[in-house]
């Protein structure tokens, strides 16, 4: 099965367990709705409001799911608030955790010895943290010609804190999920 078919599967799997979380039958159909109908943002909405208004508690890693799922249909900005506003399920482990700002300053990608010459200049913002073996999942941006990091993220980089940039890999924009399925792979 190549990766395409692999992240549809993993998708869809993704899709029916969020639309499970949500309090009425009505509201999971709709969601459903969206994602057959093409309307994946409108049902990103539709999924945080309700976990919102429900107070739905949600743990890190359906948390870090939503993240990914809403960065993958150019959401993130627009739904990142409200993914770190939902309550956190008191019986969570913890494994996984958006950082906080303090921790997601965009660093340039020399700073942190990356290797690859094409993202040479790039912005690395620090975003997902495994907290069992350390592994972090940054957005690459390029640099606006004002300094800032570009608006989408052009490749991510999932690297161990504690180990040297030998074990760094590279994903291109397309390859979003399996970065984050290394992130995930916790040895």
């Amino acid at each position: 099965m190549g990766s395409g078919s692999r992240y549809e599967a993993y998708e869809d799997d993704l899709w029916e367990r969020l639309a499970a979380l949500l309090p009425s039958t009505e509201d999971a159909e709709n969601f459903r709705d969206c994602r057959e109908s093409g309307h994946q943002e409108a049902g990103l909405w539709i999924l945080m409001q309700r976990i919102l208004e429900h107070r739905v508690p949600i743990s890190d890693r359906t948390r870090a799911e939503i993240e990914v799922l809403a960065e993958h249909w150019g959401e993130r900005l627009a739904r990142h608030d409200e993914i770190i506003a939902c309550v956190r399920d008191s019986a969570d482990e913890g494994s996984l955790r958006l950082l906080s700002d303090d921790c997601s300053t965009p660093v340039d990608s020399a700073q942190l010895g990356i290797p690859d010459s094409a993202l040479k200049g790039s912005l690395v913002v620090p975003w997902l943290e495994c907290m069992r073996c350390g592994r972090v999942l940054a957005r690459v941006h390029a640099r606006e010609p004002w300094g800032d990091p570009s608006y989408l993220a052009a490749h991510y980089i999932v690297w161990h804190r504690a180990a040297s940039n030998d074990e760094l890999e590279i994903y291109d924009d397309p390859d979003l999920h399996n970065a984050f399925e290394l992130l995930l792979g916790c040895k």
